[in-house]
């Protein structure tokens, strides 16, 4: 957990010189776990988040705001009753350990001035928020602990409240007088143990990961134990954290978030003393912004990644569903080519109807012809049917005949469509994994929501194919309305009551607070010249067929799922080096774009726009065009591209 000790110290020191005397206006529970107070200073007003959430617990401030249910929660309803227009005398943590006591002046019903506390105990899995009154008896608490869950301390109403046992380590101040007073600091149950966790058993405050900063300063190998350690590393070990202790005794803090990658904006820590051993860090203005910006920024990727992951598993089982159906279309289309075998024999038996009846007459089982439908009138053995008649088997053949001519017809069209299914499909998988964003996620799911694949009613076992919805005329319909048109060219969606319920639509999208999709990935080329991607299908007609000029060039991966990219070219010339960037990122947005980059070369085909069109009822993004030139290139990743690329 990065939120360590030290950080809780400081923490609590800005707290204390942003909220003294603060009056609590609203109390809020928008999540099981999570506690909004929004408190109001002459002129300010500031947001505290406080959370028990066992995978991130934490309280700062924040400017995020979450959707609140419709009826609080009953921690929620008793804090606003004692709580109410209190106000907040202090924040305080005892030592350095990560609980903040929270201290509130309240006035009763008796007009009775009363101290109340609010414990935030940020503890991993045992984190809790507790309200105490003022003789600390437990008024109630977000999380009940009872005797069957932990014997040592209880958290239940009207208990009185006790702090969570000490570790018994040593306060900062306490090392520094050791120090000072040339002994040795570290306990003496630690010094068995490496450096790094001597250190963590020892120090009050400090986190695994302040502990390796320690290490690593004083250029000691974290696995040397603290009984092996020499005159001179105990030494620079002195030396290192005296310097961190003073800082840490005297507030000089730095917070500040630190990323292991410097390309993307994922924080990996953040901490309130700068830290070495990552690629990357950002200093804030305070804990609280460094804190909202690390859980807001992880929130919104775990939030990211449980949508990819739910639907990439959904698209994945519709492509094995898929899959499975064409080779049964096939199988049926492989069947069917012996449609002209069946009606041969049937003509032969006709044409040789004395000898079959002799046959079968005689109880034979198959009769040999000759074959007038080969040039070298070769014989070919017919199995019949015994117990029947010459002419009901050369019917049974004829009517094997249809029977196979119309498996053919049918196992030939749709296996074409699932052929079709699966490049849509694909072109879905491709665009989940492109997804930067829960915007580009809602997006694609809207389109697979469309086309029946996230349908509320869609059984798993009886679930009906994605040709048997795109056969039915709504369904058909709905394409249509998604199909822009042609480029340069406005679309009519219908009637004007049509568009007067689309724009009643709209507004009733804007109340229910639904968000608008992302714009078009955008891009400047090493010569200026802007470059546009699609995030998904629908965007990427968007993009060909509304938003592009006719003169733009239009460019996709070769026979493979992959994104629209535009060059807007203005109708000037262009120049090679911008043609080169924007099929490097068609081949990156493609299905073998990322894995095959710096190792695969892809073919990329591209046009002017007027050459692109939409065949009717064709699925999003799927497109056909004519007089193209094609281009081998390597994926290129734009985020590795700064000396080439500015994002817009």
């Amino acid at each position: 957990m990065p939120f360590d000790g030290i950080t809780a110290k400081a923490l609590a020191i800005e707290l204390n010189q942003l909220l003294s005397d603060a009056r609590i206006d609203k109390i809020y529970q928008p999540e099981k776990y999570d506690l909004v107070f929004f408190l109001r200073q002459p002129g300010k007003q500031y947001k505290l988040l406080i959370s028990a959430n066992p995978a991130s617990p934490r309280i700062h401030l924040t400017e995020r705001s979450k959707q609140n249910p419709n009826e609080p929660p009953m921690f929620c309803m008793l804090l606003r009753k004692h709580l109410l227009g209190a106000r907040l005398i202090s924040i305080e943590t005892p030592q350095y350990e990560r609980i903040f006591s929270l201290r509130f002046s309240v006035v009763n019903e008796l007009g009775d001035t009363l101290e109340k506390r609010l414990y935030v105990e940020i503890m991993g899995r045992h984190s809790n928020i507790i309200l105490v009154n003022q003789d600390d008896r437990i008024h109630d608490s977000i999380l009940h602990v009872d005797n069957d869950m932990s014997r040592v301390r209880e958290i239940m109403p009207a208990r009185p409240y006790q702090l969570p046992p000490e570790q018994n380590k040593k306060t900062p101040q306490q090392i520094l007088e050791s120090i000072a007073n040339k002994q040795l600091w570290l306990l003496p149950q630690a010094l068995p143990q490496s450096i790094d966790r001597a250190l963590l058993d020892t120090c009050q405050g400090f986190s695994p990961r302040l502990c390796q900063e320690v290490v690593d300063r004083a250029g000691i190998d974290k696995r040397t134990r603290a009984l092996q350690l020499t005159e001179y590393q105990l030494t620079k070990l002195n030396q290192t954290i005296k310097l961190i202790l003073e800082q840490i005794i005297a507030g000089s803090f730095e917070p500040s978030l630190f990323f292991i990658d410097p390309i993307t904006n994922v924080p990996a820590d953040f901490h309130a003393l700068p830290l070495s051993g990552f690629s990357k860090s950002m200093k804030t203005g305070s804990v609280s912004e460094a804190m909202d910006r690390f859980y807001g920024i992880r929130d919104e990727q775990n939030i990211l990644h449980q949508k990819r992951q739910y639907l990439a598993k959904v698209i994945t089982n519709q492509l094995d569903h898929t899959n499975k159906k064409l080779q049964i279309h096939l199988s049926d289309q492989q069947e069917g080519e012996k449609q002209e075998t069946y009606r041969q024999f049937g003509d032969m038996i006709l044409s040789n109807i004395n000898e079959t009846e002799r046959a079968l007459r005689e109880g034979q089982d198959k009769v040999s012809l000759l074959n007038f439908y080969d040039a070298d009138m070769r014989a070919v053995d017919i199995q019949l049917q015994v117990n029947r008649t010459a002419a009901w088997n050369a019917q049974n053949y004829f009517r094997r005949y249809n029977k196979a001519k119309t498996k053919y017809e049918t196992g030939s069209r749709l296996a074409e469509q699932d052929r079709q299914d699966i490049i849509w499909l694909e072109s879905l998988q491709k665009a989940v994994d492109n997804a930067d964003s829960v915007q580009d996620l809602t997006a694609i799911k809207q389109e697979m929501n469309t086309f029946g694949l996230l349908s509320k009613t869609h059984d798993t076992a009886s679930r009906k194919s994605i040709l048997a919805e795109m056969n039915n005329q709504k369904r058909l319909d709905t394409i249509n309305r998604l199909n822009p048109g042609k480029p340069g060219k406005s679309q009519i969606f219908g009637s004007n009551s049509n568009r007067n319920n689309k724009k009643r639509n709209n507004k009733k999208s804007t109340k229910t607070g639904r968000q608008e999709s992302l714009p078009p990935r955008r891009w400047l080329s090493s010569d200026k010249i802007e470059i546009l991607a699609g995030r998904n299908n629908i965007q990427n007609d968007q993009l060909t067929l509304k938003t592009a000029n006719k003169n733009d060039i239009w460019l996709h991966v070769q026979k493979m799922p992959g994104t629209h990219v535009i060059i807007r070219t203005a109708g000037n010339e262009l120049p090679d080096s911008t043609l080169l960037e924007a099929a490097g990122i068609a081949a990156w947005f493609s299905k073998a774009g990322k894995s095959g980059a710096g190792a695969l070369k892809l073919p990329v085909d591209y046009c002017p726009v007027s050459h692109v069109r939409k065949p009717n009822g064709a699925r999003p993004g799927m497109v056909i065009y004519d007089q193209y030139n094609t281009i081998i290139v390597e994926p290129l990743n734009p985020q590795d591209l700064e000396k080439f690329f500015r994002e817009i």
